[in-house]
């Protein structure tokens, strides 16, 4: 028969998501060097033991915190597209949604993780990895926007979707320093602007 509380304990992979939750926070928060495994642990309601038992160590648990917020991300540029948004439309929301509240937690991550990459070999394996991913994921939409007409087949699919990733990184880095947005309407028109010069030759 099982235990009283093992219904109530939480299984293995919904331990791993806290933990990860709870480090996007503190990296945030704290930066890499600062932040301290035991209060990642304590955010996440957990004991520090949880960490190791499913980290090898704090590098990893960064690596995997950037990978948790590329998924999310990924995942809504999935639900634009399953709700009809062409795929150009989701390259320009990427580029152009500067007010998302996501991004006061998730720019400090990012510079945090391009920072501890230059130190960290294995979190500079996990990060160009993770980013390697969404630059595939951007080439695939600006191919599949070749195909239906909104971009020129001039277009070099690869360079265009290391111009979009470089964009978003870049506002990142820029929102993490406390950099003020440009104007919301003119940068919006700007995108626009650009991006309707990638459509085909008339």
């Amino acid at each position: 028969m099982a235990e009283p509380d093992s219904f109530s304990r939480p299984s293995r992979s919904v331990i791993r998501d806290r933990l990860v939750e709870a480090a996007v926070q503190e990296f945030g928060e704290q930066g890499y060097d600062r932040a301290r495994v035991q209060d990642i642990a304590r955010r996440a309601g957990l004991s520090t033991g949880a960490i190791y038992g499913n980290f090898r160590n704090k590098a990893e648990l960064l690596a995997e915190a950037v990978d948790y917020g590329l998924a999310a991300a990924s995942h809504k540029l999935a639900q634009a597209l399953s709700s009809g948004a062409r795929p150009a439309a989701v390259l320009a929301l990427i580029v152009t949604e500067l007010s998302d509240p996501r991004r006061q937690t998730w720019a400090p991550l990012v510079s945090e993780a391009l920072t501890a990459a230059r130190r960290d070999a294995e979190v500079a394996r996990r990060v160009h990895a993770a980013l390697s991913r969404v630059e595939t994921k951007l080439r695939d939409l600006v191919e599949r926007a070749q195909q239906d007409g909104s971009f020129g087949p001039r277009i070099d699919a690869a360079a265009c979707a290391r111009l979009v990733l470089c964009v978003s990184l870049g506002v990142d880095v820029l929102a993490a320093v406390g950099a003020e947005s440009p104007d919301h309407m003119a940068w919006t028109s700007l995108m626009h602007v650009l991006f309707a010069g990638l459509g085909p030759a008339e």
